[in-house]
């Protein structure tokens, strides 16, 4: 029985691997939890909404400002979108559109679903940001909905659940087998196998939190960077001069406060995007070589004709 099912984890777990848009092996839910995915991040991206602090009520001035705001963004969002869905075909059988949404939220930041859900706090607002550097932040949410990244994060929740649920249990029938072999009542065996059950539940289930959330942590450097590379694309290719865009994201880097997840990470795409961008500094053109030093060239003895003598 435990072979089989080490065979069945082996096989789940290969079949789990695929190739993000950039090359990186990235872990995939099989096949039958691939329409799970859309949902559950669909749950994270809605937690995530509770967690964050509403922002106040608008005033008349403020509130006509944010319709501004708010048409403006879905002005982006359409942009790009049209772009993406040119460019990555295959987004039309995982959702029919991307959906933008602003979100009552105070601080700035966004998220996205593996469903084509894209949300932006309203606190952006108070960034300031040019349309560059606004479409980079939509485009940058879109790109981990492009590359995947929210199926990445449901399977790798999915398999360490599978593996804490499956190899937990499996130890604790071995411990109960070796408990009813040296335990001369058979009542305290199986009091101690009941006890150890529920321990083993509990541990399972506090064992599958920490390891997707640790799992999940390693992964999302490399999706970020992920989503900034692609993100730049879909800009080009929707019309913006990618080193633009990071003239304007650089000026973002002083307002910026470091009190928060999300805004750390936009600072450090900030410096990453202008590395990608902009490159090392023009070498100044060269200085026209020096002249070269005059030389001074030995007489020549004046040609006489044959025969001739010598003057003295």
């Amino acid at each position: 029985m435990l072979r089989l099912l080490t065979v069945l984890c082996l096989a789940a777990l290969l079949a789990a691997c695929a190739a993000s848009p950039t090359g990186r092996t990235q872990v995939v839910a099989p096949t039958p939890l691939q329409g799970f995915s859309a949902v559950y991040s669909e749950f994270d991206l809605r937690l995530q909404l509770v967690v964050a602090a509403n922002a106040p009520a608008c005033q008349e001035a403020e509130c006509a400002a944010d319709r501004a705001f708010d048409q403006r963004i879905l002005v982006l969002g359409k942009r790009l979108a049209d772009v993406a869905f040119r460019q990555h075909t295959d987004l039309y059988v995982r959702f029919p559109r991307f959906e933008f949404i602003i979100a009552d939220k105070a601080d700035p930041g966004a998220g996205s679903s593996a469903g084509g859900t894209v949300v932006l706090y309203r606190g952006l607002r108070r960034l300031d940001l040019d349309d560059g550097a606004m479409a980079f932040v939509l485009a940058r949410e879109m790109s981990h909905v492009i590359a995947g990244h929210h199926d990445e994060n449901v399977a790798t929740s999915v398999l360490v659940a599978v593996a804490a649920q499956v190899l937990l249990p499996v130890l604790n029938v071995a411990r109960g087998a070796v408990a009813a072999v040296t335990s001369n009542a058979a009542g305290t065996a199986a009091t101690t196998a009941a006890a150890s059950a529920v321990t083993t539940t509990a541990v399972a289930s506090a064992a599958s939190f920490a390891g997707s959330r640790a799992l999940r942590a390693s992964f999302r450097p490399q999706q970020v960077r992920e989503a900034e590379a692609m993100a730049l694309e879909l800009l080009a290719a929707a019309g913006w001069d990618a080193r633009e865009v990071s003239y304007q994201l650089q000026a973002l880097r002083a307002p910026l406060p470091d009190d928060a997840d999300w805004l750390v990470e936009l600072r450090e795409s900030v410096l990453r995007v202008a590395g990608l961008t902009q490159g090392p500094e023009p070498e100044a053109a060269d200085a026209p070589p020096p002249e070269a030093p005059l030389q001074m060239t030995p007489e020549l003895e004046p040609v006489r004709p044959a025969g001739a003598k010598a003057p003295f």
